[in-house]
């Protein structure tokens, strides 16, 4: 794992596996049988770039996930995906899209499973196709006096989530992609933050870019607030690299 850093405090290797976790989740794309937006098959294998600003300052990192294939997990057949820190990564398919189930780690010997398990992306796509999905804010953050304490907002928001575009073309440091589809994402949510920070009004916007049989190969993310003391928070992910199986 490499972290570059230009803010004036240190960013934990614990918070960064906390934080790309719930990346991972996110990278979930959407297939059909003529194009798949989220390679299952094994062998394939993603390099991300990533830029990450907080009140802390900007970091930079990378972030590997790699398809570990299909398997089966209490009669039911799951596709499995290994990222960085080791942890192994849940999906499964059905008419309805693909969904992320949960994970598994050396912290938590059993999956971790979600009660409402959330459809990422429909199987079906088209231009202006819209669904709601659940997001939780993990950008607002600052490590205030003395240093080892952190102040953090974790709030869940309710994203109203649309196809933006079928034929977009994106560079990013992997190369040049076209007919990208581009989903945006947008929703608000009042969080009480506590003594630090009050009742405020946090908000998240994020636009994705998926290029076929390839995967991810882009998000921008914001999430703000009314409150200065916390802000806002960015995240930039680019495609680096990128394998076939």
């Amino acid at each position: 794992m490499i972290i570059e850093q230009t803010g004036r405090h240190r960013v934990s290797i614990n918070t960064w596996k906390v934080l790309l976790l719930f990346l991972a989740l996110l990278f979930a794309g959407c297939s059909k049988e003529d194009i798949s937006y989220f390679p299952l098959s094994d062998g394939y294998k993603w390099r991300y770039d990533v830029a990450l600003e907080t009140r802390d300052g900007r970091q930079r990192q990378m972030y590997i996930l790699n398809n570990l294939g299909k398997s089966e997990l209490n009669g039911m057949p799951v596709y499995l995906r290994e990222s960085l820190d080791g942890t192994i990564l849940y999906y499964t398919r059905s008419e309805e899209g693909i969904y992320y189930l949960g994970n598994i780690n050396d912290k938590t010997p059993m999956p971790e499973f979600h009660s409402d398990k959330q459809l990422v992306i429909p199987d079906k796509i088209f231009l202006n196709k819209e669904w709601e999905q659940s997001t939780v804010t993990r950008l607002l953050k600052k490590t205030g006096p003395p240093q080892k304490t952190v102040f953090e907002i974790f709030a869940k928001v309710e994203l109203e989530t649309k196809i933006e575009s079928l034929n977009d073309i994106v560079t990013v440091p992997a190369g040049r992609f076209e007919n990208c589809m581009k989903i945006t994402m947008s929703g608000s949510s009042f969080k009480d933050a506590g003594n630090y920070v009050g009742m405020t009004l946090v908000s998240v916007e994020q636009t994705n870019w998926y290029a076929p049989d390839v995967g991810l190969i882009k998000m921008e993310r914001i999430e703000t607030t009314e409150s200065n003391a916390l802000d806002k928070g960015t995240l930039l992910i680019e495609l680096a690299e990128f394998a076939a199986g």
